[in-house]
């Protein structure tokens, strides 16, 4: 199996107008799998081109009345100021005239009015230009947002009709692809269209019984066999669990693969899981199913006409084969398949085993 696999899943919905690759294909990074149609949602990508030109259209409105509105409101602040210093040239003339008596308190008082009003003015034309501002600030943001959203709204809609091409997310091999999946054929947004392997780096999966793994750990040696190759590796993973009386490893590998390993191919392994040197091994008796235990065994006396009950003591087991570790000694001979009806016994005779 590959190390890294990659779902190809359809980002937009509609019916399939072609179809470019097949299981077994290899495909690079961002290449087109299949292409959908999706009239509904083009239309909805040229409604939005158009919302998207009449929001630019009216910010262009926006900053152009606003740079109008601030400008008069501008001009007349400078025309409030005009007026107020003529106001205050008429008032300093007034106090003059008053303090040599050529007009009445009325008229500086008057000319004093005049100053105030005009004062006024200018500082409510000067409070109207702050407001603006906030005021026009305000709605070119506003028109601002609406401008952003139409664009987000626009580039969404520009993703989603370029995702109806369905396109590889890696480079690899297309190894799955789903059923029915026939031009003119509807294709759920969402839905999952098939899987890339990448073919630089495997791994394999091998199920052994449950009884076995009990004797197998993540870094014992193993070796894959396929197509009359072989290749080396280690134990990387047991699954903790059992499944249908059976457990999975994984078996990672060292170096380049030969050419012919293909993702999802059926192998054989051999995991190595003790090394022994000048041990006792003998043919397994088939009662005897877990290691490092002890047995009782039928072992054949000197005379070689009967079979004594005997206890051994089990080491390792690797499939039909068993290491002694005491009870049983070199050129000794064993029984590995006792009747049924002698299993209690203490010693069977050669001629009950023919019976």
């Amino acid at each position: 199996m590959p190390k890294t696999q990659r779902g190809i899943n359809a980002l937009s919905g509609g019916h399939i107008v072609e179809v470019y690759k097949k299981p077994g294909n290899l495909v690079k990074k961002g290449e087109i799998i299949l292409s959908l149609n999706n009239p509904k949602l083009l239309r909805l990508l040229e409604t939005s081109e158009l919302a998207l030109l009449e929001e630019q259209a009216n910010q262009q409105r926006v900053m152009a009345e606003s740079v109008q509105e601030i400008d008069d409101q501008r001009g007349k602040i400078r025309l409030a100021k005009v007026k107020l210093a003529l106001a205050d040239a008429e008032l300093i003339a007034h106090k003059k005239l008053k303090e040599n008596q050529v007009i009445s308190t009325l008229d500086l008082h008057k000319a004093q009015v005049a100053w105030e009003q005009e004062d006024a003015m200018l500082t409510m034309e000067v409070s109207r230009f702050q407001t603006l501002k906030k005021t026009r600030k305000a709605i070119e943001d506003s028109t601002r947002y609406r401008l952003e959203k139409a664009i987000k709204q626009q580039e969404l809609l520009q993703s989603e009709v370029e995702q109806l091409n369905v396109r590889a997310s890696m480079a690899g091999m297309l190894t799955e692809l789903a059923d029915e999946l026939e031009v003119g054929r509807h294709v759920e947004q969402g839905q999952a269209i098939g899987m890339i392997a990448d073919l630089s780096s495997y791994y394999a999966r091998i199920n052994i019984t449950a009884a076995d793994a009990e004797y197998v750990s993540p870094g014992l040696v193993a070796k894959v066999q396929f197509k009359g190759l072989e290749i080396e590796g280690e134990v990387s993973r047991v699954d903790p669990t059992v499944n249908s009386g059976s457990v999975e490893i994984d078996i990672s590998f060292y170096g380049d693969f030969p050419a012919a390993v293909r993702p999802n191919i059926d192998i054989t392994a051999r995991v190595d899981i003790a090394e022994h040197h000048n041990t006792l091994v003998v043919d397994r008796p088939a009662g005897v199913i877990r290691a490092h235990r002890e047995y009782p065994v039928f072992v054949l006396d000197q005379n070689q006409n009967l079979f004594l009950r005997r206890n051994i003591m089990v080491g390792d087991i690797a499939g039909d084969r068993m290491q002694v570790l005491g009870g049983l000694y070199l050129g000794e001979q064993i029984l590995t398949n006792v009747p049924k009806s002698q299993a209690n016994s203490t010693q069977i005779v050669m001629e009950d085993i023919y019976e």
